[in-house]
């Protein structure tokens, strides 16, 4: 089981891109405030990023990707000074003197209305450098075909250029975990073999009749030992992550609606329909009729716990 697989396919996500043009003079880009996670690709040229809260612009080279998961406030500018301008003023260019900077910019958007636990753990903001040759060869790659797609305006270009941005997507995570594992949450968790031997089992069979026993005979660990430590990293007791993970793949399913409520209840370990309508509305904040209807979404209950 490739576990950030399956977490990822969970997003649903659909990148597209809103942008690609270049500017010259004295030039500013605000895309925040949307709600959407963004990105933001240096074609060719350079240019400065700006955040609030940050002591110093950060230089923005060709070849250089910057994504913000969650929307965080950003200007990318033709200066090192800061912008003298509202936040989300959109782009503004003066002047055709000087050199040219082409950028591409997109939106990631996840289709699952769900809390993922992926989602949760990247930072305000992922910044991919050109220089570093790890990155170099697939970000160059990818660069280029979005930049000729997006120039050559082919029949079924922009079909070609978002999936070009959902292979992106992908390639940031997997960047960022190589990087930046951190200390607590998904990406820390699955860089602990242990841990993750337990994550895996729980996201190759949800359904099972999983306890921390079990799953700590999983992890080659004692019992007490490794709910300490599945919290410690989790940030959440090992029984709420299963029924989390399970509520997660229940509403999927759901308003995918190819199976009935019972059959969904039966694949994730419930005994009754009953039980498990009991369950998911009270984890997830709403029914399962609602969720197959599509007239409600879930609340974020991941703190809940179920320590069973």
């Amino acid at each position: 089981m490739d576990i950030l697989s399956d977490v990822l396919r969970l997003l649903r996500l659909r990148a597209s891109v809103f942008l690609h043009s270049s500017f010259c003079g004295v030039w500013t880009l605000d895309s925040s405030g949307t709600g959407r996670a963004t990105f933001h690709s240096i074609a060719r040229g350079a240019c400065w990023l700006h955040m609030p809260g940050h002591e110093a612009p950060v230089a923005l080279r060709g070849g250089d990707l910057v994504v913000f998961p969650r929307d965080a406030v950003h200007t990318i500018t033709s200066s090192s000074k800061p912008p003298y301008l509202p936040p989300h003023s959109g782009m503004t260019q003066s002047g055709q003197d000087g050199p040219s900077t082409s950028v591409i910019c997109g939106y990631f958007d996840f289709a699952s209305p769900l809390a993922n636990p992926l989602l949760k753990v990247l930072p305000d903001l992922i910044h991919i450098r050109s220089e570093d040759p790890d990155n170099a060869q697939w970000l160059d790659m990818l660069m280029r075909f979005m930049s000729a797609e997006a120039s050559g305006g082919a029949p079924g270009s922009d079909v070609l250029i978002d999936k070009l941005a959902d292979v992106l997507f992908i390639q940031v995570i997997r960047t960022h975990i190589q990087r930046h594992i951190g200390d607590q949450g998904l990406l820390a968790a699955l860089a602990e073999p242990r841990i993750s031997r337990a994550l895996e089992a729980v996201h190759t069979d949800p359904g099972f009749a999983w306890s921390v026993e079990r799953l700590a005979q999983v992890a080659g660990m004692s019992r007490s030992a490794f709910a300490r430590r599945f919290q410690e990293v989790m940030a959440v007791t090992p029984m709420t992550y299963v029924t989390h993970w399970r509520m997660q793949r229940a509403y999927d399913r759901l308003e995918m609606g190819t199976e009935s409520v019972a059959a969904i209840a039966d694949t994730f370990g419930y005994q009754t329909e009953a039980a498990f309508r009991k369950s998911f509305k009270q984890y997830m904040g709403v029914g399962p009729g609602a969720v197959r209807k599509g007239k409600a979404g879930p609340t974020d209950a991941s703190t809940q716990d179920d320590s069973t």
